[in-house]
């Protein structure tokens, strides 16, 4: 009967949570979630922002060599058989844009490249620069618009994503300049001494972000790479 008492009279002493202390408990662990929460769509940020970088300099690095390798093998002759010409042309179509096509021997034999940004009008995610590869039926000045790239033809297809910019520029000696010109070695009948490529390049989110923007100068996000290639005859 002693012990019973005892227990009631400890039982009036234990207190139980008040609402408001509730209500406060549940609020800091709100809190504590918002901020978890809020860390961890920061670190996903970061994660995909990264990749996407990584992602666009493995397309750089890719295309750069393949550039080289390729206008390592740049060739002319104006005067091929059955007026065929095996030529090195650089067409500038607007300020950001080039498209660049020449004659190439590879262990394959002589083919037909070239290279071109494909515009989209769903905004600059979906720009690319193609690429042609054409081992016959080549050197066909009759093709509307020429040198520009047919989108549609079974020889172009895409070469690499995210970018947005490709040009082309030839080296002056006489200038002592880079000239952002055409070339045409039909009329020069040489190649220019070195070239400089420009790519400009937007990962996936800022593309994404910049899909009402028109004017690549008003895009944010937007990197540029430069690199200059030694062609062949010149050295």
């Amino acid at each position: 009967m002693k012990n019973l008492k005892s227990e009631i009279i400890n039982l009036k002493f234990i207190k139980g949570f008040t609402l408001i202390e509730i209500l406060v408990s549940i609020a800091v662990l709100g809190i504590l979630m918002a901020s978890l929460m809020v860390a961890f769509n920061q670190a996903s940020n970061v994660t995909r922002r990264t990749g996407e970088e990584a992602e666009v300099m493995q397309n750089i690095r890719s295309a750069t060599e393949q550039f080289n390798r390729e206008l390592q093998q740049a060739i002319i002759n104006n005067n091929r058989p059955d007026g065929e010409q095996v030529y090195f042309e650089i067409k500038q179509l607007s300020r950001e844009d080039s498209v660049l096509r020449f004659g190439c021997t590879t262990e394959r034999g002589l083919v037909e490249i070239g290279y071109q940004i494909k515009p989209s009008d769903k905004g600059w995610k979906d720009y690319e620069l193609w690429r042609l590869y054409k081992n016959k039926h080549m050197w066909n000045y009759n093709e509307p618009h020429w040198p520009a790239l047919d989108f549609e033809s079974k020889y172009v297809e895409p070469f690499a994503f995210g970018i947005v910019a490709f040009k082309v520029k030839y080296w002056s000696s006489k200038k002592g300049k880079w000239i952002a010109g055409n070339w045409e070695s039909i009329d020069r009948n040489s190649l220019p001494r070195k070239i400089q490529i420009t790519l400009k390049t937007l990962t996936e989110s800022k593309a994404r972000a910049a899909r009402n923007i028109k004017k690549l100068s008003d895009v944010r996000g937007v990197k540029t790479f430069k690199f200059e290639i030694n062609l062949p005859q010149s050295r």
